[in-house]
């Protein structure tokens, strides 16, 4: 199980690897084509169409790999029934959802995006919602089924499309008046999904005829509904604050003395640079939170308690010590990183200023998904309630005031504040003691270490000299071998824990 585990996350990272070099890519090509206020508005569209999607599919991607999985745990459960009944509430849901958002197109476009063409390219996001929410149901039943390479195959082809489009429509399309910026974004997204739901509907079929069909009695649908209630609600309070605060953040930049252009390039920057820096080092971390779900979920539900602790314990420690050495590497170079894709100093600075708060952004990544393979969705709407309350309330104050970098603070306080109510939620529900030496010290020794040596072998060795690119290579690699080995003779000084994934 832990070599199954550890496959498919390395499977699951060089397909997020991949889409996530490209989508640098893109959002430089995009950047330099139409520049930074395009970068702005495409964030601002992935956003709304982001909030449709979730509101649309109630977190069905989570309720099906989460319960589907529960019934595969169980020794009289029946997956495919659970399966058929997301299905159809999936469906049911986003029919109305984008029945909705057809209908009300026009105020939509008018009052928020003030262009009328913006209108169109609503209208045909709301065509591709159904579509969105069978494709995430079906994805869920085929984590929860450890069939993580369908799923990963049809994202991966879901993102090509977009991003072809995107890039055609940003070298030729637009520049030329043949297709706005809406409607590009549009068309992308409606084609990609509609090519991921085709390949998921084949391979559903295919996988059907290979599986028997389980003679037992479940939960009856309306008993189903209502257990999504809290799974729902823990999809879209987050979607709600996130979509408010990524509103909030023009306006506030816009009231610190900003015009609306340097606003929606200073959003821009943030959104399409800053933050995908950032979380770009995390790609193997989400892989793993969508693992653990289903097999947090299995085990809960076959009296598996011990085995839960020793993933949960594991996962969580790997994800400090990981994190810290990245935190290591941004202070040195994250200037230089934000410089080279985006040619803005103020990225380089946000990076290097966001990043001592990185472990608890990679910690939010692991811990959502322990939290969610628990069962306890209500917790994380909470927690994500204040969590959002405050870093909303640090925006209205410290943009206004502070510009640009009072969106730093909100990151800051909202993000520590979360994930130490998560880790104390964990290890109390769990009986399970937190080990300072273990998930603080040694990393931060172990870090300390690997950059003073790493500063001194840069010096000796004169690595300034060569070009940025391969300088950061070398110096990571030195470090990351110098950190490992004393991250692991200092683990070594002390009684041995569980085995490790």
């Amino acid at each position: 199980m832990k070599n199954s585990i550890a496959r498919d996350t390395a499977f699951l990272t060089v397909i997020q690897l991949s889409t996530q070099v490209l989508s640098l890519v893109l959002n430089i090509y995009t950047a330099r084509m139409l520049g930074t206020e395009s970068l702005g508005l495409i964030a601002l569209v992935y956003t709304f169409f982001s909030f449709a999607m979730i509101i649309s599919n109630g977190n069905i991607f989570v309720s099906t790999s989460r319960f589907v999985s529960e019934e595969r745990g169980k020794s009289c459960g029946n997956p495919r029934r659970i399966f058929r009944y997301s299905l159809i509430f999936s469906l049911l849901l986003s029919c109305m959802t984008a029945a909705c958002v057809f209908v009300f197109a026009e105020p939509l476009g008018m009052r928020f995006i003030k262009d009328e063409t913006g209108v169109s390219a609503i209208r045909l996001l709301a065509l591709s919602l159904p579509m969105a929410a069978l494709g995430s149901c079906m994805k869920g039943y085929f984590h929860a089924c450890r069939k993580v390479v369908i799923p990963a195959i049809a994202d991966m082809t879901e993102f090509c499309i977009k991003s072809a489009i995107i890039a055609l429509s940003a070298g030729i399309l637009i520049r030329k008046d043949i297709l706005t910026i809406y409607n590009s974004i549009a068309i992308s997204i409606i084609c990609g999904e509609a090519a991921s739901c085709i390949m998921l509907i084949c391979s559903i079929i295919s996988h059907a005829r290979k599986e028997e069909p389980s003679k037992y009695k479940t939960i009856g649908f309306f008993s189903y509904i209502l257990s999504l209630i809290p799974v729902i609600l823990n999809s879209y309070i987050p979607c709600i604050l996130s979509t408010a605060n990524d509103a909030l953040v023009p306006i506030t930049l816009n009231q610190s003395g900003c015009s609306t252009s340097e606003s929606l390039s200073q959003y821009g920057i943030f959104e399409a640079v800053v933050l995908p820096v950032l979380f770009f080092p995390s790609m193997f971390l989400s892989c793993l939170s969508v693992i653990l779900i289903p097999e947090i979920s299995r085990c809960r539900t076959a009296g598996r308690s011990e085995r839960n602790k020793e993933i949960i314990n594991n996962v969580i420690s790997k994800t400090i010590t990981y994190s810290i050495f990245i935190v290591s590497f941004f202070l040195i170079y994250g200037n230089e990183v934000g410089t080279l894709i985006s040619k803005e100093p103020q990225a380089g600075r946000m990076i290097m200023l966001l990043a001592p708060v990185v472990p608890f952004i990679y910690l939010e990544i692991i811990l959502e998904g322990i939290i969610k393979g628990m069962g306890r969705h209500s917790f994380s709407s909470l927690n994500y309630l204040a969590e959002y309350i405050i870093r909303i309330s640090s925006l209205l104050i410290c943009v206004p005031v502070m510009g640009f970098y009072g969106i730093a603070v909100s990151y800051y306080l909202s993000n520590i504040a979360g994930n130490i109510s998560r880790m104390v939620m964990i290890i109390k529900s769990n009986s399970m003691k937190f080990s300072l030496r273990e998930f603080v010290t040694n990393p931060v020794i172990s870090a300390v270490c690997a950059w003073q040596f790493g500063m001194l072998l840069k010096t000796l060795l004169r690595l300034d000299s060569i070009p940025l690119i391969p300088q950061m290579i070398l110096y990571s690699m030195i470090c990351l071998l110098v950190y490992w080995f004393i991250c692991r003779v200092l683990n070594n000084v002390r009684p041995k824990q569980a085995e490790t994934l």
